[in-house]
């Protein structure tokens, strides 16, 4: 469990602190969050500017859908991913890598919680109010001074406790859902070539689910479809490029992220070895 509350509020954040010695590419951060609020703002747009397809309650609970199969997507992808990185890794990485998967780990934890503190701080806020766990009638029955007595520590102390639980946790979930569907839960902390590996995989999966269940909008086609398709093709373009730029700029690839890259041969004993001499 976490020890204290800033301590949740900080991992649900981002602000816990990420692995040392690991390489965060401002550039590659910049371009993450300009596509995330560049889908926001053409998704904006669209509902503004053409007619919902359904009506405002089942294109909410269709987002909400959305977004619960796409965190279940994630947490799917992001296992199975991580699973066959460390299984193919060589074993020194491979003890390295566990010991990394503790900050996903924690990203899950802190969302659970947030999860279970949402849901009973609403559950308890709701029951108080309705009288499901007060019997407020019998209460009243015996006079103003039985209800005065009654209300004063539900206001003064379960109503605020409830309040809170639910803000912290709602900001923590919020946060959470956020950051795990822009950085595939941290698993940057694992190899930094993760995100962008797991990444396509839910953007796909997510426009798969899309044109199963029908657009939201009543847009023309010609409008609809490269909507639909410029989130997936965008990010499999960054996730390329990004593969690509850390490649070049830091010398990362898959096979010495498994620690399978080639060795140079040893030059035979007997060989002669070429003597170096300073210039002047």
């Amino acid at each position: 469990m976490f020890r204290t509350a800033r301590e949740l509020l900080e991992v649900g954040a981002n602000a816990a602190a990420p692995r040392p010695g690991r390489i965060r590419d401002r550039v590659i951060g910049r371009l993450r969050s300009g596509r995330t609020l560049a889908g926001l703002a053409a998704t904006g747009w669209m509902l503004v500017s053409f007619p919902l397809a359904e009506g405002r309650a089942e294109f909410v609970l269709g987002k909400l859908v959305d977004l619960v199969a796409g965190f279940g997507i994630l947490c799917l992808a992001g296992l199975v991913a991580v699973t066959v990185f460390i299984c193919a890794s060589r074993p020194p990485l491979r003890r390295v890598y566990l010991r990394r998967l503790r900050a996903p780990g924690e990203t899950l934890r802190a969302l659970l919680i947030g999860s279970v503190m949402t849901w009973g701080g609403g559950t308890l806020l709701a029951e108080l109010l309705g009288g499901e766990i007060v019997p407020w009638s019998r209460i009243h029955s015996h006079g103003i001074l039985a209800t005065v007595a009654a209300s004063v520590p539900l206001v003064v102390l379960v109503l605020p406790m409830c309040l809170v639980l639910v803000v912290m946790g709602a900001f923590t979930v919020l946060s959470c859902v956020w950051y795990s569907l822009d950085s595939c839960f941290r698993l940057g902390d694992v190899h930094e070539l993760l995100p962008a590996l797991v990444s396509p995989v839910l953007v796909w999966a997510l426009f798969v689910l899309s044109c199963l269940d029908g657009p939201d909008v009543a847009a023309p086609a010609l409008v609809l479809y490269p909507f639909l398709l410029g989130g997936p093709l965008s990010v499999t373009a960054l996730s390329a490029w990004e593969i690509r730029r850390l490649n070049r700029r830091y010398g990362m690839t898959f096979t010495s992220a498994l620690g399978r890259a080639p060795q140079p041969e040893p030059q035979p004993g007997g060989a002669p070895q070429p003597e170096w001499e300073p210039q002047p």
